[in-house]
């Protein structure tokens, strides 16, 4: 089973103000202040469009200056009345941030929901290298739901279809320079987590494999939880023996989530790659400890 989360972060409408406002609550994390000044969707009954802003700097005092931004100080401006408004929007919809995904230099790209979507490219780019390479194996591409609110999708399709292992595949942070030195690099292939949820074996065989065909990878050490639908995986049924790789990523839950498409491709060769090396091999020697 390979698995990636389709979901990304968002917004759920909480109530409709006089002149056309809409006040919102955040589904999943997101930071305040990556929302202002930003275009909108809402999903009512149709699609409204909004922008997100900000009172001017000249009302603006001193000490309001110094106060972190709050999700529930921020408002929808729609341009509607609140008459209008009330037969198409509904407490409870969803609005999602409206942004075109962009090419930077060279094979970096930046959109919204890269976080987890760029890992359904991956699935992808896995499925095309298998055409080109022998296997066995049954393989369920898996894109999850929920992820963002509790690795909920994750549990249900992992318990339906049972499989003696899975790969997941999610994001990780992607260095900046106002990150931690050790943060992963764009470009220098997917990062590979090591920690007590991740079977040790499977993962020493994927890095064997990578190592075997120059494969570039990075590593990240997970002593406790993963943040990822490896948490459910883990321990569905009599447990499911993962590993975890992610994609290094810039700016993550902002609408410019940031990649190199390059880490997207040779991923998924890399797994393509390690499947076949799987149904070459005693896997029950693997997994045993």
């Amino acid at each position: 089973m390979l698995a990636a989360h389709i979901d990304e972060i968002g917004l759920m409408i909480t109530s409709i103000l006089d002149g056309g406002f809409l006040k919102f609550t955040s589904v999943g994390g997101i930071n305040a202040a990556s929302l202002v000044a930003q275009d909108v969707t809402i999903f009512g009954k149709e699609n409204i469009f909004g922008v997100i802003g900000i009172k001017p700097p000249h009302l603006t005092s001193d000490e309001e200056r110094k106060k972190p931004i709050k999700i529930e100080d921020l408002f929808i401006d729609t341009g509607y009345s609140k008459e209008y408004l009330e037969k198409i929007v509904s407490i409870g919809d969803v609005a999602v941030i409206k942004r075109e995904p962009i090419s930077l230099c060279g094979s970096v790209m930046s959109a919204k929901a890269l976080d987890d979507r760029a890992c359904v490219a991956v699935m992808i780019e896995t499925a095309k290298e298998l055409k080109k390479i022998s296997h066995k194996s049954n393989i369920y591409y898996t894109a999850t739901a929920q992820e963002e609110t509790g690795c909920r999708g994750s549990k249900t399709a992992g318990y339906k279809i049972d499989p003696d292992i899975a790969i997941v595949l999610d994001v990780d942070f992607g260095m900046t320079p106002d990150m931690p030195p050790d943060t992963a690099s764009l470009g220098k292939g997917p990062i590979v987590a090591i920690g007590g949820r991740l079977n040790p074996k499977l993962t020493k065989k994927f890095i064997d494999v990578c190592k075997e065909y120059n494969y570039k990878i990075q590593y990240e050490a997970v002593p406790a939880a993963t943040g990822t639908d490896t948490e459910s995986l883990q321990i569905i049924r009599e447990g499911i023996p993962c590993i975890l790789l992610s994609i290094p990523l810039r700016y993550m839950h902002t609408s410019v989530e940031t990649i190199d498409i390059e880490d997207v491709k040779n991923t998924g060769k890399a797994i393509a790659r390690f499947i076949n090396e799987i149904d070459n091999s005693d896997l029950e020697e693997i997994l045993c400890f």
